[in-house]
C-alpha cells in the first residue's frame, strides 16, 4: 500500500485524458483512491494506491508485480541499486489487501481541503492523513489544535470502537514530537515555528494518551537523526538539519502479545529524492496471513 499527500490536484485533473492520471498504476497491480481539495484550487489532496494480489504474490490482473521496496530504491555511487530494508514481502491472502469501505471524511466541517483517504480492511482500518500545518505565522494554529486534532482523533476514536480493530493513521502530521525529531530542537525561534510549538506538541500528546502508538518511537526510541522532511530553501538535506514530521500512529493494543496484527518495523528512506519529504515504511505481520507493506 502507497499512501501520498498533498498531491494539489483537483477532479479536472484526474479526469483529464491527456494526463492519465487516473490509472497510472494500474498496469502494476494498484487499485487508486483520490480526495481532492474543494476548498481552494492547487492545495492539499490525498490519495492510496492498494496493491492487488493473488496467490504466490502476483498481481490479479496480470500486471508486473513490484514491490514497495523496489519502488523506492537506493542507489550507491555509479548508479547501481541495491535493495532497501525490508523490501521484500510474502505472499498475502488477496481478500485482506481489498477495502470493504473507502471513505474520504470524518464528518466534519474539516472535510473540503481534502485531507483524508480512510480504507477499512478486514484487519484493521488504515487513514491516510495531511494534517493542516499551522502557518508561517501560525494563523491556523487554534483551528489545527482545537478544532482538526479533536475532530479527527474522536473519529479515529470511533472507527476503533465500532469496528472492534485495531486503527492506524499515516501520513504528513506536521508535528516534530519529540527532541530527537528535529535537529535544532531547544533553538529560541522554534517556539513560533509551526510543527513544533508547545500547543501542537500538547495536542498531539492527548491523541497518543487516549491509546494510541508513535511506531517508529516506540521501535525505535532512542534513534536519532532519523527525519523525514528538510528544507529545500536552507538546503538542510545534504547535513541533515531535518525533522520527523511523517509518522505511523496505531492502536496501542498493536503491541500485545496476543494482537492479530504486529507492526515489526518502520524506518524512513532518507536517501529517496525528489520531494522535500522522504518517504516513511511500515512493516505489518498479519498473523497467519504472512506479511504486508
Amino acid at each position: 500500500m502507497l499512501c501520498l499527500q498533498e498531491h494539489k490536484l483537483q477532479e479536472m485533473h484526474l479526469e483529464d485524458p491527456k494526463l492519465k492520471l487516473k490509472g497510472l498504476l494500474d498496469e502494476a497491480g494498484y487499485d487508486e483512491y483520490w480526495t481532492c481539495s474543494t476548498a481552494k484550487k492547487g492545495y492539499s489532496g490525498t490519495c492510496a494506491f492498494v496493491r492487488r494480489r493473488g496467490e504466490n504474490g502476483k498481481t490479479t490482473k496480470g500486471g508486473k508485480q513490484s514491490s514497495i521496496g523496489s519502488f523506492f530504491a537506493t542507489k550507491k555511487k555509479g548508479g547501481t541499486e541495491k535493495k532497501i530494508k525490508g523490501s521484500k514481502t510474502l505472499p498475502v491472502n488477496p481478500e485482506l489487501l481489498t477495502p470493504t469501505k473507502v471513505s474520504y471524511s470524518v464528518g466534519k466541517e474539516i472535510d473540503n481541503e481534502g485531507r483524508v483517504v480512510v480504507l477499512e480492511f478486514p484487519w484493521a482500518t488504515i487513514a491516510n492523513v495531511y494534517v493542516p500545518n499551522s502557518g508561517q505565522k501560525l494563523e491556523r494554529l487554534d483551528y489545527r489544535t482545537n478544532e482538526w486534532d479533536k475532530f479527527f482523533l474522536e473519529f479515529m476514536q470511533d472507527k476503533q470502537s465500532k469496528r472492534g480493530l485495531p486503527v492506524i493513521w499515516l501520513g504528513d502530521l506536521n508535528i516534530a514530537y519529540k527532541a530527537h525529531d528535529i535537529w535544532n530542537d531547544g533553538a529560541k525561534h522554534l517556539a513560533k515555528q509551526a510543527g513544533v510549538t508547545e500547543q501542537e506538541r500538547q495536542s498531539f500528546s492527548k491523541q497518543l494518551e487516549a491509546g494510541f502508538v508513535d511506531i517508529f518511537r516506540k521501535l525505535h526510541p532512542n534513534a536519532k537523526g532519523n527525519y523525514s522532511y528538510w528544507s529545500q530553501r536552507a538546503g538542510n538535506r545534504e547535513p541533515n538539519k531535518g525533522l520527523r514530521l511523517d509518522y505511523f500512529v496505531a492502536s496501542e493494543d498493536m503491541f500485545l502479545e496476543d494482537s492479530e496484527v504486529i507492526p515489526r518495523d518502520s524506518y524512513m528512506i532518507m536517501d529517496q529524492h525528489g520531494s522535500d519529504h522522504a518517504p516513511v515504511v511500515l512493516e505489518l505481520e498479519i498473523k497467519g496471513r504472512s506479511s504486508a507493506n
